[in-house]
């Protein structure tokens, strides 16, 4: 069975209302598995050693699935991230070693998904970082350092458990925040609770512009995600033409 993970939820709404159409049209379960494995570097490597030490299904192959920000100044919003390999910022302080890498396999089947879709890939590696990566400096100063695209929060760590499980592992990113945008420091608050955003805005309305903006970038990524997802699911015979 594939799982596919994201680090939030809506990084996998689309591709879990994909499953329901099918399994409402055919009365067939995909062989998939969708989890939330949570934000973070420990966090999301923790919760996905968990999962694949249960034993709790049979796992062939983790696919990570989820937006990620932009280093290289290329890269735009929408924009679909097949990494080569995944690396951990100060990796060396933490007992890490080498740059981690996707499996060839599941990488090939990323890139036939892609063609299918007729879609630009962009290569290159990414760095898993534990903090919110908000302004347009630091990103300049880690794509020196590291030689990297993209950064995320999770893609190491979560390649490290299921190098550690023995199961074949890819990453596949859209980016959502572009290198020369700044983020604001008040986001992760409001991304970890989201009920308190309106009564939030409405008290700071001068934010409004930016969370809208936000929001648009997001839903243009959760389509590139779905889309892709139910390619790379076709592609590798995981579900037919169904749906």
């Amino acid at each position: 069975m594939l799982l596919v993970a994201a680090s939030m939820e809506q990084e996998l709404n689309g591709l879990r209302q994909e499953m329901l159409d099918i399994e409402g049209t055919t009365g067939v379960h995909p062989p998939i598995e969708l989890r939330v494995i949570g934000v973070g570097p420990e966090r999301s490597g923790s919760t996905l050693a968990t999962i694949l030490q249960s034993n709790e299904f049979n796992v062939d192959g983790v696919l990570v699935l989820g937006v990620a920000g932009g280093i290289d100044p290329s890269l735009e919003t929408g924009d679909l991230l097949l990494a080569d390999r995944y690396a951990l910022q100060n990796g060396a302080a933490q007992g890490a070693g080498q740059a981690l890498r996707p499996d060839i396999g599941m990488l090939q089947s990323a890139e036939q998904a892609a063609l299918n879709l007729s879609v630009p890939v962009f290569e290159g590696g990414s760095l898993t970082v534990d903090h919110l990566v908000a302004e347009p400096k630091e990103r300049e100063e880690l794509r020196a350092q590291y030689q990297i695209h993209s950064v995320n929060m999770e893609d190491y760590r979560a390649a490290e458990a299921a190098q550690k499980s023995g199961v074949p592992f890819l990453s596949v990113r859209v980016v959502l925040d572009t290198a020369g945008q700044k983020l604001p420091g008040y986001l992760p608050g409001l991304s970890k609770s989201p009920y308190k955003m309106i009564p939030n805005l409405l008290l700071k309305p001068w934010r409004i512009h930016t969370i809208l903006r936000l929001r648009k970038q997001m839903q243009l990524c959760q389509a590139v995600l779905t889309n892709f997802g139910m390619s790379y699911l076709r592609a590798t015979g995981v579900v037919g033409n169904v749906g």
